[in-house]
């Protein structure tokens, strides 16, 4: 597995049926040190960062279709943290775009001075069993700047040819002070939404 970087990378064909990108993109990132791979006139990356001055909420929100299996991986080294639902410390997690769940997630984070990275994992079977895998085959992510605090992701899993459609979304800064479960996230469930904000402060 290569680091993620942001260097000049290597020109990859933009057509996802040729043969010669299955398999490749991972080896094209190892080849030139995580920097990106060209695709046309975007570029596939590894991972994302974000580089935050002070406490943030991150919003997370899917935009493609759901794909069990998928989810979207968000880290921080210490003594930056992720601060999970309960208010718990993490340097890790994983929001799952699954059907029944919101679509969309909002999670505290004081970085410390550290960046946040945003990748993608997804399900793979091997033997019979299902793993949760980042970074092989040809797994990549195209970004997209909306605006200064909203990036959207359009991502491969590494189970085929590069897709850019396989898992999409977006993530957005928000202020420190914003809430945690907003009015959309639970529209059919007011009532959990009332308890969840009261004991968790959202």
């Amino acid at each position: 597995m290569a680091t993620p970087g942001f260097r000049a990378g290597a020109s990859v064909t933009s057509d996802p049926n040729s043969p010669s990108l299955p398999g490749n993109l991972q080896q094209a990132f190892i080849d030139n040190g995580g920097a990106p791979v060209a695709l046309g006139a975007e570029q596939i990356v590894q991972a994302d960062r974000w580089t935050l001055t002070g406490d943030a909420v991150v919003e997370i929100r899917f935009t493609g279709k759901p794909v069990p299996g998928a989810s979207v991986r968000l880290s921080i080294r210490k003594p930056g943290r992720i601060l999970l639902s309960d208010g718990s410390p993490a340097a890790a997690l994983a929001v799952y775009d699954q059907r029944g769940l919101p679509r969309s997630a909002r999670h505290r984070v004081r970085p410390n001075g550290s960046s946040l990275l945003v990748y993608n994992a997804y399900a793979v079977m091997r033997g019979g069993r299902s793993f949760e895998e980042s970074w092989t085959g040809n797994a990549g992510m195209i970004v997209t700047r909306l605006a200064e605090d909203r990036r959207r992701y359009e991502c491969s899993d590494g189970t085929g040819a590069f897709a850019r459609g396989d898992l999409v979304f977006e993530i957005g800064l928000l202020g420190a002070d914003a809430p945690l479960f907003p009015d959309d996230a639970h529209p059919a469930r007011p009532g959990l939404l009332a308890k969840l904000r009261a004991r968790w402060g959202g």
